[in-house]
C-alpha cells in the first residue's frame, strides 16, 4: 500500500470518528452540512430546546393562491426584516392542528373544520388534522414539547369562558394567534404552535341564534383563524378581520389578499 492511500485512509477515519463522535453528542446531520453555522435554540420551560430542522422537500404542499382582489390588510408580524415580507408558515409543511373538546358545544366541531378549510383554500396552507387532545389552549404554552416527540407543537383549539380567561371577556368570542420562531438555522423566522380558545359560552348564544346562527359561528372561527395565520385587525368595517363582527359572514377583499400573501412565503430549507 502506498503511502498515499494510508493517509486517505488515516484522514477517512478520522472524519468518521468526528461524525460518529458528534452524533453521540447530540449532532445531526443537518448540523453537519450546516457546518459553520450555529443550530438556533429555543427558550422553553424545561430549558432550552434546539430548533427542530424542516423535514422533506423544500417543494409547496399546495398551490400557491394568486392574489386577485385589493383591500385592508395587515400583519401581526409585518416585516422579516430587509423587505422578506411578513413572518408566515411554512408553506412546504403542513400546519397541523388538533382539538380539545372539553366544554365545546354542542354542534361547534363541524364549524371549526368549516373554518379551517376555508383559510386552507384562502392561503393555500395545508392544514392537517390530528385529533383531539386534553392539552390546554393557552398562550404560554411551550412552542417545542416533548409531548409531541420534541418537535413544534401543532395549533390548539380549545374553548373557555372569561372566568377561566379574563381575555374573554365582554364581546370577546375569540383569540387566535402563533409565535413568530427561528428556523433551524439563520435569522429567518417563521409562524409556529398556533392557538385558538373560543368562549363556549358566547359561541353556544351564537349557536341558538335562529337567524343564521352556525353561520356566523364559523365566521368568528375564521377570524381567530386568520390571526393564527398572520393576519392582524383592521380599522375597515368591510373586511372579516374588523375587530369586531358586524353579522359578517365572508371574506372581504383585503382579508382575500392577506390571507394569499401570508400562505406566499418561502420554505424552510432543510
Amino acid at each position: 500500500m502506498s503511502s498515499g492511500s494510508r493517509i486517505l485512509i488515516a484522514v477517512a477515519t478520522c472524519v468518521a470518528v468526528l461524525v460518529a463522535g458528534a452524533w453521540w453528542r447530540g449532532v445531526e446531520w443537518s448540523d453537519v452540512t450546516h457546518w459553520g453555522t450555529p443550530r438556533n435554540v429555543l427558550e422553553t420551560s424545561t430549558g432550552d430546546a434546539r430548533i427542530p430542522v424542516a423535514d422533506g422537500p423544500a417543494e409547496r404542499l399546495l398551490p400557491e393562491v394568486a392574489v386577485a382582489t385589493s383591500g385592508s390588510y395587515d400583519f401581526l408580524f409585518p416585516s422579516q426584516g430587509a423587505g422578506g415580507g411578513p413572518v408566515r408558515f411554512d408553506p412546504c409543511r403542513p400546519v397541523e392542528w388538533t382539538l380539545n373538546p372539553t366544554l365545546m358545544p354542542d354542534g361547534a366541531e363541524p364549524l371549526v373544520h368549516d373554518a379551517i378549510a376555508r383559510v386552507q383554500e384562502a392561503t393555500g396552507l395545508r392544514f392537517d388534522y390530528l385529533g383531539t387532545t386534553t392539552e390546554p389552549a393557552s398562550f404560554s404554552r411551550d412552542v417545542i414539547q416533548a409531548r409531541y416527540d420534541g418537535g413544534y407543537a401543532p395549533l390548539v383549539i380549545g374553548f373557555q369562558n372569561e372566568t377561566q380567561n379574563p381575555s374573554l371577556a365582554g364581546s370577546v368570542t375569540g383569540l387566535g394567534g402563533s409565535s413568530a420562531v427561528p428556523g433551524a438555522y439563520g435569522a429567518d423566522r417563521y409562524l409556529r404552535a398556533g392557538v385558538l380558545i373560543l368562549d363556549f359560552e358566547d359561541l353556544a348564544a351564537i349557536l341558538e341564534d335562529p337567524d343564521g346562527g352556525a353561520a356566523l359561528a364559523e365566521a368568528v372561527i375564521a377570524h381567530e383563524l386568520g390571526h393564527v395565520v398572520g393576519l392582524a385587525h383592521v380599522l375597515d368595517t368591510h373586511e372579516l378581520m374588523h375587530e369586531s363582527n358586524l353579522r359578517l359572514l365572508d371574506w372581504g377583499p383585503g382579508d382575500l389578499q392577506g390571507l394569499a400573501i401570508a400562505g406566499a412565503g418561502g420554505c424552510e430549507p432543510g
